[in-house]
């Protein structure tokens, strides 16, 4: 007697379900490195930090009676504004029956604090907003909001240049500069033939080898380039350029690129993701629940350019 297929189709499983799960893959999360963090802010949702003015230099010929300048202050206040939260329940009778129960369970409590942070990272992109928009916000003569000015508002290396002096007419120290692109940035840096070569900015290799796996670009013009994929996009904004090179351009569907300078960014922890777990008798399921609070807000606009490429 044969075994065959056709015969004996009771014996054979139709659909067989793997010992594995299929999980979504995740971006890296970098923009909060780029945020000084107060840790001195015990109680309140309301931090406030004076600003002092500079100080005026006159001539002065001897004899003459003295002009004394009343120093200007200000108040930069920071706000606990964002509170989160995130969370799900395994039903007492889908623990009875599913296979895949305690896998489920392990991923998406891992999730839970995930989609927190991720949310954070997407609300300290969108501090672009903290710009005027459709205006370059000019600061000490040289634009700190522009469109792309390659073919199609693509970046150039101009573009970065740009951001370069823009931060050093706003004396923003040199040191820490970043910037956080998407990766059709670096696509459109691949195609510029001197930064493929190096013969320009150095020892570009990351950019030249497709990143190599991590999410450094390379360092141009003074700032070390970073992928990301939660910066503001859909952004349309028609922005009249000063200094140094003036023209009209509009941007449509636009990614803000982040150009950062020294303390671009300021916020406070009021909660880290905080979880509790519980049974709920009402409703027979085990729930797992997660909270955070915290503020972030543009410290120093002199310090943060935009570049908005499609």
């Amino acid at each position: 007697m044969a075994l065959d297929t056709v015969n004996n189709s009771s014996l054979v499983r139709t659909n067989v379900w793997a010992n594995e799960v299929k999980d979504v893959l995740q971006e890296e999360l970098m923009l909060d490195s780029h945020i000084r963090w107060i840790t001195e802010f015990p109680d309140g949702d309301t931090l406030n930090i004076p600003t002092l003015s500079e100080m005026t230099v006159r001539n002065y010929s001897e004899g003459a009676t003295i002009t004394l300048d009343d120093p200007t202050t200000g108040n930069f206040t920071l706000t606990i504004d964002k509170y989160y939260q995130s969370g799900f329940k395994i039903p007492e009778k889908f623990r009875h029956d599913s296979f895949y129960v305690s896998i489920a369970e392990s991923n998406f409590v891992q999730k839970l604090t995930r989609a927190l942070l991720e949310q954070k990272e997407s609300d300290i992109a969108n501090l672009q907003s903290s710009q005027t928009a459709s205006d370059p916000n000019t600061i000490n003569g040289v634009d700190h909001r522009y469109v792309g000015t390659g073919t199609n508002e693509a970046i150039t290396l101009a573009d970065m240049q740009k951001a370069k002096l823009a931060l050093d007419k706003a004396k923003v120290m040199r040191g820490g500069r970043r910037a956080f692109v998407d990766p059709s940035v670096s696509y459109e840096l691949q195609q510029i033939s001197n930064v493929i070569q190096q013969d320009v900015y150095g020892g570009n290799v990351h950019i030249k080898e497709g990143m190599n796996g991590t999410a450094f670009v390379g360092r141009f013009a003074g700032f070390d380039l970073f992928e990301s994929l939660f910066l503001d996009n859909a952004i349309t904004e028609t922005i009249t350029a000063t200094a140094p090179s003036a023209g009209s351009a509009t941007g449509t569907s636009a990614f803000a690129n982040m150009f950062v300078g020294e303390e671009a960014f300021i916020g406070a922890l009021r909660a880290l993701p905080d979880m509790d777990a519980w049974y709920d008798n009402n409703t027979r399921s085990d729930v797992y629940h997660v909270t955070m609070r915290y503020g972030i807000k543009l410290y120093r606009p002199e310090s943060l350019v935009i570049v908005l490429t499609e």
